[in-house]
């Protein structure tokens, strides 16, 4: 539903979209941001090119989002910013590939962060989740996972033996 929303919110060719909830210097991170999280590949675009930003804006901009989402995704996005700048002498959006992937890295992996990262972990834990929801939600989401959608089986002939191949198991064991 939201993402269908999200379409339809797409500005005409030739006009920017402009977001309800972040500002333009929020915007600007958001949109670097989750092409980390979901790069173009050889399968599917990127997370900007399926219109994560614009699905994220939509969804904290409702008035049943709760304050806490909000707090927390431009607490979060102050935060990235805060630490580039305490490490390069830059926001995020402004730093080096590899110094962005640095802060990344240290907060990517929960398990493996530094305790003085708590804050970090727990936002991109939360924006991760967010872009993986907005990106595979829409239309080139469900392209990339090959989703059919609810379709009539006629006849069921079990699962195919590729997808018993993959899971080590068949119907005689």
């Amino acid at each position: 539903r939201a993402a269908r929303s999200v379409a339809a919110l797409a500005p005409s060719s030739g006009t920017q979209f402009a977001p309800a909830f972040f500002s333009a210097r929020e915007w600007e991170t958001v949109r670097v941001l989750v092409d980390y999280v979901i790069p173009k590949d050889d399968r599917s675009g990127s997370a900007t090119d399926a219109k994560v930003p614009e699905f994220m804006d939509f969804i904290l901009a409702d008035a049943d989002a709760s304050e806490s989402a909000r707090d927390g995704v431009r607490g979060g996005l102050a935060w990235l910013d805060a630490e580039c700048t305490e490490r390069f002498g830059t926001r995020f959006v402004d730093a080096a590939d590899a110094r962005r992937r640095a802060v990344l890295d240290d907060i990517a992996w929960p398990a493996k962060a530094r305790p003085e990262m708590s804050h970090g972990v727990a936002f991109f834990n939360r924006f991760r989740d967010l872009t993986a929801s907005g990106f595979f939600s829409s239309a080139m989401g469900y392209e990339d996972l090959k989703w059919m959608g609810n379709a009539f089986v006629p006849e069921w002939t079990g699962c195919p033996p590729e997808a018993l191949a993959k899971l080590g198991v068949s119907y005689t064991d």
